[in-house]
């Protein structure tokens, strides 16, 4: 039901803060924890609030009540829940326009990048959209944004990894690119070809995000790609393991990305007529090129060439078998996991397809989409490892303002800083100076000193000296035999 899915929602978001966090001695990373949490909690007002419209609305929270609901119609109402929840997938899977917490959640241990903010948490919203799916189903509106939202963030996301010299946040943009396919999947209704490139790319990425956490390790904790340099010939099980990732990340056969990416652009362009599919596929399509090249630069810097005069460890060591056997077990996946789903190519079994069959039906899959978009990702990664050994002029100093706008991440954290950040600042420093201190405080201080002073006065009269006592005794005496001679008198 929707409240127990809330409350995990809500308890998956807690533990990303706190395992970001996790270095509470940085300062970066309590910054970036706290805007991993204010970013999640805007997610989860939108998957309450969604909630509050389907129980207002269908007097029930229980998936079965919901879902047996809408088969008899559909209202406004419905399209409104539908983007309220929505928002909350947005949130979680770091899609626009609440994507800015993820790469700084790099912040974290690499291995809670590989777990939560790789294969697991940041994935969440795509399962919401494909567990909700009769929602969606119904709610064309709402459907078609899911698909636009992730399509643009796609592409979006693959931008700025071109342009990114620290590995993690390589990554951690190409994760957000990543789900942006799995978002455009289950836009265009292909939800088991979004569940299952959810998996296989749980498989590649967590190998990506471990073994530069090896690399990383080695480098005595240097982040920047450009001082790393020639570890192919210093840490091959590394660099073997890192590359199976790295091609199966572009979508070469017969690695696990080939069958998951594939699969989604090719339903996309099987829909003729459909000119939301056909748009994303475009858009599909021109990310896969991009991601093509980000990851050629990324292995280029990291692995081949020389050794950067600036690389912190001249000859630095593998890492130790408790940290290559968990990459070495993720590049087994990422070489036999797309194997569980290649009936369309008629050589074997789709598992994932037939385990939610009964959920969301079959998709077909167009072979031919997945042969043309394999030679376009070969071409793209071969012309990305060719730019970087030949040292061409780089593309930045014809088009600066463009290197601006992709290091600056399109200024987003800026937006919000001046639209946000800065008027609640304010806002908290005018209310602490202009209404706490002198209203609240002032109250409080006041009224104790009035306490005080009247503690003080009764004070004097528990001195502790006997002199004292006994004036006070012979004072009340004196007080009480006047008031009796007065009444007597009367």
């Amino acid at each position: 039901n929707f409240v127990f899915l809330i409350v995990g929602w809500a308890l998956v978001g807690l533990s990303s803060y706190l395992l970001i966090g996790f270095w509470y001695q940085r300062h970066s990373a309590v910054v970036a924890a706290r805007k991993a949490f204010v970013m999640n909690v805007i997610g989860d007002v939108g998957m309450i609030l969604g909630t509050f419209v389907l129980f207002a609305n269908l007097h029930g929270v229980t998936y079965n009540r919901v879902f047996g609901a809408l088969r008899g119609g559909d209202s406004g109402w419905l399209e409104l829940a539908a983007f309220l929840l929505l928002v909350g997938a947005v949130a979680k899977s770091a899609q626009l326009p609440l994507h800015t917490w993820l790469p700084d959640a790099m912040e974290g241990p690499t291995p809670v990048s590989a777990l939560i903010h790789a294969a697991t948490m940041v994935t969440a919203g795509v399962y919401l959209v494909a567990r909700m799916h009769l929602i969606y189903d119904v709610a064309a509106y709402a459907h078609g944004a899911v698909a636009i939202v992730g399509a643009v963030t796609a592409l979006f996301a693959a931008t700025i990894a071109i342009v990114q010299v620290d590995i993690k946040r390589v990554l951690a943009y190409s994760t957000m690119s990543q789900i942006g396919y799995m978002f455009l999947a289950v836009g265009i209704g292909a939800y088991s070809a979004g569940m299952f490139h959810l998996l296989s790319h749980a498989f590649f990425k967590a190998l990506l995000f471990m073994a530069a956490g090896n690399v990383i390790h080695a480098m005595h904790d240097e982040q920047d790609m450009r001082k790393y340099g020639g570890l192919w010939g210093q840490m091959r099980p590394t660099s073997v393991t890192f590359l199976i990732g790295s091609l199966s990340l572009v979508g070469v056969i017969p690695l696990v990305g080939f069958f998951s990416k594939e699969q989604i652009l090719g339903l996309a362009l099987s829909k003729p007529g459909d000119s939301l599919s056909l748009a994303v596929w475009v858009i599909g399509a021109a990310t896969a090129l991009l991601t093509g090249f980000y990851t050629g630069r990324m292995w280029w810097l990291a692995f081949w060439g020389k050794p950067s005069p600036q690389r912190p460890v001249e000859h630095p060591h593998e890492a130790p078998p408790v940290m290559l056997v968990p990459v070495a077990i993720l590049a087994a996946l990422a070489v036999v996991g797309g194997f569980i789903q290649t009936r369309a190519l008629g050589i074997g079994p789709s598992a994932v397809s037939d385990f939610l069959s009964s959920a969301v039906g079959l998709q077909k899959w167009e072979e031919s989409a997945a042969v043309v978009g394999i030679g376009l990702l070969t071409m793209v990664l071969a012309a990305g490892l060719f730019a970087a050994a030949m040292r061409i002029r780089p593309w930045s100093a014809r088009v600066p303002w463009a290197q601006r706008l992709l290091e600056h991440k399109y200024y987003f954290d800026e937006i919000y800083d001046a639209a946000f950040v800065r008027p609640m600042d304010w806002v908290a420093g005018f209310a602490q100076r202009d209404i706490e201190k002198p209203i609240i405080d002032g109250v409080v201080i006041d009224t104790g000193a009035v306490a005080r002073a009247g503690a003080g006065g009764l004070s004097l009269t528990q001195s502790g000296y006997f002199r004292n006592y006994v004036l006070v005794f012979v004072g009340g005496a004196v007080v009480a035999a006047v008031i009796l001679l007065v009444r007597a008198s009367s």
